[in-house]
């Protein structure tokens, strides 16, 4: 066994599938595995490609709200007195589980930069709504942030769009913390979603990202594509229950009637949920209707075996709310045994994708000796207006400059769009 699954295996996070019991299904051939490895790199990114920012811009607690203008860092090596603080929380202690937590391993880079205490996150850190519990999980609402131009900083105040939407674009992605240079890795992804998945100008979209840590938080606040076309939830890493966590980005074009977290009781690896509320409209409708959109990470390992069931069946619970017309989600399911491939069943959802080895997510970036797998999955609620694309897997093969795998895990892209059916009952309250 070498280093890297060692590693994977015991660290005390438990967060990656490196360590699994093999799946029956028998392992790819040869020719499959080549043909999955086509290697992809961001070498050709354009300096319009490159963020323009300080360490202090790009860094998750720094890039808050404030009246203030922002201070200027003192980087390489210059003396700095004012006080720090940590880029992510250290300790569980956010968590609302009795049981016992082990904090994250170590990521792959951390920034280090100057924090001025004098500057103010309240804005961010605040509960637009509030904090409710829904069978011992905690339902936490969060703010969404956008990027000014004018004022050159991340701010919670932005315009949003005004229109519902007729189609959203989905995309999910485990980024992968654990391997080195996760902030590079981060920019070469959001490189290829702009070139290769989305566009320059992406039509409304949403991004579903796991396993960020403090470093890739903040490449993606810092890169340039991201600043002009998304916001994104939460503001900053504070919310994470570990040294790694998700994030969410919505198109700027797209309006978001709420954002919220959910924190699973039923965890020792801090794993939670994100949902965002995009305002939509059907064809030759004049209404709009809430879809929500959620990005998980479900426990790892056979260890999990119970508490995905568990996890996923709170969020099924969240996408059928009140108000909630529709409701998908997209993340790393860690379907790895034979008792994962129905707990959506058991949750309500339909599986937007089907099986087989052009649909598998992990297990090629690097050839692993267990068997690759379908991890990564986008479910939905059953709806007769709902439209959901079959899911394409994206990102095969991609590596960074260095010749670094973008992620062991692939990407998933799907659209979905609301239909005008005259069997179909729109319902237009957007109460909460």
């Amino acid at each position: 066994m070498n280093r890297r699954l060692t590693l994977k295996a015991f660290v005390g996070s438990f967060t990656k599938f490196s360590f699994v019991v093999p799946s029956t299904r028998a392992s790819a051939s040869k020719g499959h595995m080549s043909t999955q490895t086509r290697s992809k790199d961001c070498s050709n990114a354009t300096d319009d490609d490159k963020p323009t920012t300080t360490l202090e811009d790009a860094h998750p607690i720094n890039a808050v709200e404030s009246d203030q203008d922002p201070p200027k860092a003192k980087l390489d090596g210059d003396d700095n007195s004012g006080p720090s603080e940590p880029s992510s929380p250290a300790s569980p202690s956010h968590s609302h589980s009795s049981a016992s937590r082990s904090p994250g391993s170590g990521s792959g880079s951390d920034p280090s930069s100057p924090i001025d205490s004098t500057r103010s996150d309240s804005d961010e850190d605040k509960d637009p709504y509030g904090t409710r519990v829904m069978d011992n999980d905690t339902v936490r609402d969060l703010r969404v942030k956008a990027f000014s131009s004018e004022e050159s900083r991340w701010t919670t105040k932005y315009d949003a769009g005004a229109q519902p939407v007729p189609h959203l674009r989905i995309v999910s992605w485990n980024v992968d913390f654990m391997a080195d240079d996760t902030a590079g890795r981060m920019s070469c992804i959001l490189d290829h979603l702009k070139k290769a998945v989305l566009g320059k100008h992406p039509h409304p979209a949403v991004v579903l990202l796991q396993e960020l840590d403090a470093a890739s938080f903040a490449a993606l606040l810092a890169h340039r594509w991201v600043r002009e076309h998304f916001a994104v939830t939460p503001p900053n890493t504070r919310r994470w229950q570990h040294s790694y966590g998700l994030a969410t980005l919505v198109s700027r074009a797209a309006r978001v009637e709420r954002s919220q977290m959910l924190q699973f009781h039923r965890t020792v690896m801090g794993r939670a949920a994100l949902l965002v509320d995009v305002s939509f409209q059907a064809p030759e409708s004049h209404g709009r209707y809430v879809v929500r959109i959620a990005n998980t990470h479900l426990e790892s390992l056979p260890i999990g075996e119970r508490a995905r069931p568990a996890q996923l069946g709170a969020i099924a619970d969240l996408l059928r709310e009140p108000g909630v017309h529709a409701g998908v989600v997209g993340g790393d399911m860690n379907m790895i045994g034979a008792a994962d491939q129905f707990i959506h069943v058991a949750a309500g959802l339909h599986d937007a994708g089907a099986d087989g080895p052009e649909a598998d997510t992990w297990g090629y970036q690097p050839p692993s000796r267990f068997p690759p797998g379908r991890l990564d999955r986008i479910f939905y609620t059953p709806c007769a207006d709902l439209v959901v694309e079959p899911v394409r897997v994206v990102g095969r093969g991609l590596k960074t400059k260095r010749g670094q795998w973008a992620s062991d895990h692939f990407g998933l892209q799907t659209t979905i769009s609301l239909r005008r059916d005259s069997d179909s009952h729109f319902d237009s309250d957007l109460s909460y």
